[in-house]
């Protein structure tokens, strides 16, 4: 077994642990959650057939089900409770936990059990615990990790044993409470437990179980991953690091570069949203086998959609020889969703450590692309990756979609300290790997912004893998570095739409984008006792450099 059995070691996990063993809850397949999913009231049947449904023991003829969640159809950041940080409302939210599962458990209750993690040296158990009423969200779960059925099974008995015990989620969305109206998530790390409750959302299952994952792969000296990473060639594994919308999944999934690649650089993806890098022994891998993706871009009829096994939050239409198509491209509401398989392309479920390391920002003071020259600077320029929200992928105020945000590392559901992340990508760099900025928003000050259209991102990444480009020092930023030769790999116009200029307006506009990393970090760092200063220090340093340019003595 790859994990290993113990004895609850806080209430928390003894609350869920215990949940799973009432009267109420038996133990289920992906056949019975098929079947029941099928009969949930607000679920749709399509008339579209799924991929491949014989390997998860569903009907060859088994059709691509439907579910539409309501108002809410993205990420609900603020329901998010962490045992380590509850202080004296430790005995309110235990409270809380323990009605949840008195009330879950006077209903019947499923059990499904699941691997998380595609090596061998890194596979662990899952249960989710939900109502039967709650079907479909389960079964999606089962899809997009691996349910412990065969042929997974047999890897996972022969897989290493890890000291850590197995991950618990209980789930039920129809909880409900006044104080709560956006639902409550209690999230134990330590002891591998959390309890999703009042969120209908499948996204929330999924990333609560990964933000479990990730949190044992830094305790087994891994660095937890929210990003995509992807071989080219025999080139080094490249990795991207970005939020939903920064271009993580168009670059990762990619398999030409808008036609800059030639045909031997095949393309090999590893996967396009969770991974670890084993500092130890030099390999990265996936932790799902499918992608939970985007719709936005799917048309009708749209030939990708063979590759489909679930969909969330899409439209569904009845064509005049009575059969159910969906319609996606976000014509319902934004974020519509899907779990599909990567055999849509070239794939596999682990590769070695990357080579380069890029991070994606929306920072409209960076141009396209700059290379990091220090190892500290590249860490505090991810714990400070700048970045704006994604239009419907979490349940925010419509305003805070306008702002940039800094989101460490582009993980917003690392529960253990920023400072460990930081430490462990300091490692990593130290291994070797190089570190990039790609900014894949638009260039410039306000009002007189120069987009960055997705197929440059997508050369700039063939160039990066060839070792073509050549850097010059960036006098105004000091520790990262500018192409020197961007007009002959990128066109002639080039230098002229996205060379930095030394424009006192830019200048200023640059140093009070730097200002609030530093302020962000600092803050982590006084108030958080979560920073360090050596991952400040580079930013101060560069800052100093534009000051002496604007005002030298």
């Amino acid at each position: 077994m790859a994990t290993r059995y113990k004895i609850p070691g806080s209430s928390w996990r003894a609350y869920i642990e215990s949940a799973f063993f009432a009267n109420s809850v038996r133990k289920t397949t992906m056949a019975e959650l098929y079947r029941l999913a099928i009969k949930q009231p607000e679920v749709v049947m399509t008339s579209e057939p799924m991929y491949k449904p014989e390997q998860f023991g569903l009907p060859k003829d088994a059709m691509i089900l439907v579910s539409n969640d309501g108002g809410i159809v993205g990420r609900t950041a603020r329901a998010r409770r962490l045992v380590r940080e509850m202080g004296k409302d430790r005995d309110k939210y235990l409270s809380l936990l323990g009605e949840a599962i008195y009330n879950l458990n006077r209903r019947e209750g499923l059990w499904l059990e699941g691997i998380v993690g595609l090596h061998p040296d890194f596979m662990v158990k899952a249960h989710l615990l939900s109502p039967a009423t709650d079907a479909k969200n389960m079964l999606d779960w089962g899809f997009n990790f691996t349910p412990l059925m065969e042929p997974w099974t047999h890897l996972y008995k022969k897989s290493r044993v890890l000291d850590e015990p197995d991950i618990l989620v209980f789930a039920d969305p129809e909880w409900s409470h006044p104080e709560f109206p956006n639902g409550l998530v209690i999230i134990d790390e330590v002891q591998n437990c959390i309890a999703i409750l009042g969120l209908r959302y499948f996204g929330e299952r999924k990333k609560g179980t990964l933000t479990l994952t990730w949190t044992i792969g830094v305790r087994q000296n891994m660095v937890a991953c929210h990003g995509g990473i992807k071989k080219i060639g025999n080139s080094p594994p490249v990795t991207v690091f970005g939020l939903s919308g920064s271009g993580k999944s168009s670059i990762t999934n990619s398999h030409d570069h808008a036609g800059t690649l030639k045909e031997n650089e095949k393309v090999t993806v590893i996967h396009d949203d969770a991974f670890l890098i084993d500092l130890e022994n030099d390999f990265t891998i996936a932790l799902e086998p499918s992608l939970f993706d985007k719709t936005d871009a799917v048309e009708f009829n749209d030939p990708i959609i063979k590759y489909f096994y679930s969909a969330q939050n899409v439209a569904v239409t009845e064509l005049p020889d009575g059969s159910k198509k969906m319609v996606c491209a976000d014509i319902r509401n934004e974020n519509g969703r899907c779990i599909k398989t990567r055999d849509m392309f070239n794939h596999a479920d682990f590769c070695e450590r990357p080579g380069k390391v890029i991070w994606l920002q929306k920072d409209t003071s960076l141009p396209p692309i700059c290379k990091v020259d220090a190892i500290d600077l590249a860490v505090a320029m991810g714990a400070s990756l700048s970045t704006m929200r994604a239009k419907g992928v979490e349940n925010v105020d419509p305003k805070e979609l306008e702002r940039l945000v800094i989101e460490p590392f582009a993980n917003p559901f690392r529960v253990h300290p920023l400072l460990v992340d930081c430490l462990q990508f300091k490692k990593l760099f130290k291994l070797g790997t190089e570190c990039y900025i790609m900014n894949t928003h638009a260039f410039g000050l306000s009002g007189n912004l120069i987009n960055i259209p997705k197929e440059l991102s997508l050369s700039i990444v063939t160039e990066l893998v060839r070792g073509n480009i050549e850097w010059r020092e960036w006098k105004a930023f000091q520790g990262l570095l500018l192409p020197k030769n961007g007009k002959e790999l990128f066109g002639a116009d080039y230098d002229k739409k996205y060379k930095p200029t030394r424009d006192p307006a830019y200048l200023s506009f640059l140093r009070d984008r730097m200002q609030d990393r530093i302020t962000y970090l600092s803050n982590k760092r006084d108030l958080e006792h979560d920073m360090d200063s050596v991952f400040i220090d580079p930013l101060v340093a560069a800052r100093t450099v534009i000051d002496h340019i604007l005002h030298p003595i």
